[in-house]
């Protein structure tokens, strides 16, 4: 019974590893490097937080280009919003007080047209 079980284990993992390593290489292959106008899109769009980790007031810059709709939203440690900012300048700098905030891990995301673009973590720490 014991050495069915192993083999069959076996061949699982052997499976998976071997599903795994194709589809990799699937995804290597439909890739064209030549195609960079996407990456240097994303590339273009700014997010900045400080001073992290953050006391009293947090400042976040950003600099978004050629979207049509930009959120900045912020989430506690268990992903429930917390903040959420529809941006209608292309270029700022917020000021964001988090006194009303309980110390934590914190992650700040910046979303393009529906996707998320950049995430960003935030300490809070009151002391």
């Amino acid at each position: 019974m014991k050495k069915s079980l192993l083999i069959i284990l076996s061949l699982f993992i052997f499976g998976f590893s071997f599903a795994k390593e194709s589809s990799s290489q699937n995804f290597l292959l439909e890739e064209n490097p030549s195609d960079t106008s996407i990456t240097n899109f994303y590339e273009q769009q700014k997010l900045k937080l400080y001073p992290n980790p953050v006391k009293d007031y947090l400042f976040i810059e950003y600099d978004v280009l050629f979207v049509k709709d930009a959120k900045l939203k912020i989430y506690n440690s268990i992903g429930a919003v917390i903040y959420s900012k529809n941006l209608e300048d292309k270029q700022d700098k917020l000021k964001l007080s988090v006194s009303d905030y309980n110390n934590g891990l914190y992650f700040c995301s910046l979303q393009i047209d529906g996707k998320l673009l950049n995430t960003k973590k935030i300490l809070i720490n009151h002391r």
